[in-house]
Order: structure tokens, then sequence, then C-alpha cells
């Protein structure tokens, strides 16, 4: 199955841009039978597009919930995340199943849609998930429930998701897939490794989607711009890949912005300046609940965007701030930029994941 890139009009994922995905396509395509599935890696490497590629190609029951609504949220409510479900039933399933929904307390089948009356009755998550399986026996089809970018259920308020989800595992037809651009954060919601947890001791796959190498980022471009019938200098494209590196969001978007200026420096600025602007504001996301520690978080970026031992990071902290910093402390903040994708540890370095983050704290 060949997937050629398309350049975008818009700054956003399409299945059209998968390119050279076919092993993590079909990775996936196997395991979404696997009662969890994780799907895992940093922001813009493509992951929403291999779902949506699958839920096109594979037969089932495909319930999307696109958390990303939430990224600038400081917590989310059971009500959100019900609100959600409702959406993707009303926009997934067909009239006639929407009807085998109206028997769960609270909810309700008007006209062709259903309607969680949540401001009535408290809707139980496991009585949903249920009357799905009895669907998927009756149909036949697999029912898959997908939460994207699924570390935002950590900021849940008020429920405890893992019950349901627990149940479903055990007793139900009900597949889901975790998608997570902050690969520690949607661990340390799912708490698969902690004992007390309802999801411990239980199976689960994972895809990992790595950014594109060197040659295949190159391809990515060369035949995006074929598409659009346009010969760009092969040092054009050089420069591109070197500046922005394996990320198909940031190139994407170079190719856009070429399309528009047609010149080469003038589409890499605008693609840099973007890249730059969105990165701030997803770690101004990040650094929500964290106020008190806002300062010690981007001293650690800006001593760690061309790499950094641990050592060094504490060093540079401590001397900026003129105080001992506790080894247990710092430790934490790091992991903190580790478990939300913005550092990468390799070996001893502590690194930025994208290459543009560098320039976003320099």
């Amino acid at each position: 199955m060949g997937i050629s890139p398309v350049i975008q009009p818009k700054p956003k994922e399409d299945p059209k841009d998968l390119f050279d995905r076919k092993k993590e396509i079909e990775k996936l395509r196997f395991r979404i039978n696997y009662p969890m599935t994780l799907l895992l890696g940093i922001r813009r490497s493509g992951k929403s597009s291999l779902v949506k590629v699958l839920m096109k190609e594979e037969k089932g029951i495909w319930l999307y919930l696109d958390l990303r609504k939430f990224e600038s949220s400081a917590y989310i409510s059971y009500k959100d995340i019900i609100q959600e479900l409702e959406k993707s039933i009303n926009t997934s399933l067909p009239e006639r199943l929407k009807k085998v929904l109206a028997g769960v307390k609270g909810v309700n089948f008007a006209v062709v849609n259903v309607i969680f009356n949540w401001w009535k009755a408290r809707i139980e998550l496991a009585q949903i998930l249920d009357k799905l399986s009895e669907i998927a026996e009756k149909e036949g089809e697999r029912i898959i429930i997908i939460f994207n970018e699924s570390q935002e259920l950590r900021k849940l308020k008020g429920v405890n998701l893992l019950y349901p989800i627990a149940y479903a595992f055990d007793n139900l037809k009900v597949k889901f897939i975790f998608t997570s651009s902050e690969i520690g954060m949607v661990y340390d919601f799912l708490k698969l490794d902690k004992s007390d947890s309802p999801l411990y001791g239980r199976s689960y796959t994972e895809v990992n989607v790595p950014p594109f190498g060197k040659e295949t980022s190159l391809e990515f471009l060369r035949k995006g711009f074929e598409e659009f019938k346009m010969k760009v200098e092969e040092r054009e494209l050089e420069d591109a890949v070197n500046t922005l590196g394996g990320i198909p969001g940031w190139l994407t978007y170079y190719g856009f912005n070429y399309i528009q200026e047609k010149d080469h420096v003038k589409a890499l600025n605008k693609t840099v300046e973007t890249a730059i602007s969105l990165i701030k504001k997803e770690f101004n996301n990040f650094l929500k609940g964290r106020e008190g520690a806002k300062e010690r978080y981007k001293t650690i970026m800006t001593v760690c965007k061309n790499g950094c031992k641990w050592k060094e990071a504490k060093i540079a902290l401590e001397a900026k701030e003129g105080v001992r910093i506790d080894d247990k402390r710092f430790t934490q903040l790091l992991n903190n930029l580790v478990k939300a994708s913005f550092l990468i540890k390799e070996g001893e370095i502590y690194k930025p994941t994208d290459v543009l983050i560098e320039k976003a704290f320099s």
C-alpha cells in the first residue's frame, strides 16, 4: 500500500500526509484486535493521520474522541468526556443502532440522535460500554474507541475512567486506542505498572511513530512538490530538512508556505516562526498547574536546548537561583519535561525531541 504526501492548504494532519508509514500502519492494523493499544509519537509525527487511514480501511464501528481541544484547559470534567462521546456516537452510529443506547439511564433518543441528559442524571460510562458491546455482538463488528491525545485525561476531575475501561477490558467486546504525544503523561494516567490501578496486569500493545529520517524527509518533500508539478532545487530541500528535522507536520507547513511564497527563504522563515509560536503555546499549556516552577522549567529547557547532562542542568539552575536544590526535586522537574516529550534522554544526555524546540528556547 503506497501513500504519497500531499502538501496541504491548511496546517493540519490528513491521511494523505502519511508517507513511508507502511510498517506503522500494518502494526496498528494487526493490533487493533487487542483490548488496548497505545499509539505513541512526538507532536506532529502523524499519529492522527495514521488512525484516520485505518478508520477508512478497516471494518468496524469507530468512535473518535479528539481531546486536543482540552490542551489549554487546567482540568476536564466528566461532563466534557460524556459530551465528546455523545458527539462521536451521533457521528459514527447509524440511527437504528443509536436507539439501542436509549435504554441507558440518562440517555434519550430524539429525532435521529441520542441525547445524554447529563444535567438530569449521572450517566454511567460502564452502561454505555455495555450497550456498545451489545451492538458489537449483534452486528458482528468491532467497536474501537479512540482517545486522541489521551494524556489530557489526566486532567479529569471527579471520576476515575480506569474502572469502566478495566470493566470493558475484562468483559466486553470493546477495544481502545490511546494516542499520545506526551508519552510519559499517558503512562501516568493509565498507571499500568501501579499495583493499585484497575488496569494493573492487563496486557496491552504499543505502536511507536518515529520522525522521518533525512532521506525519507527529502523524498516526502520531493513527492509533495511533484504533485503540484513544482521543481524545487535539491539544496533548498536539504536546507529545509536540516532546519526542520524529520517531523511531517513541519515539512508540510514548509511545503504549503513554499507554494504560497514561491521562495525558499521566505517559506522556511515563516515555517520556523509558526513552529516556534506553536511550541511556546504548547509549553505554556504544560506549565498550567505548574506555575510555581515555571521559571525552573524555562531555565532547564534553555540549558538543555543543545543537549545537557543532569549535573550540568542542576548546577545551572542552582547558579541562577543562588540556592541548593534537592536532587530528588530536580530529577522530578527533569522527568516531567521528558514525560511531556519536550526533552528526550539518550544515554546521559537530555536534549529536545524536536530540533525546533531548540530554536524556541534560544
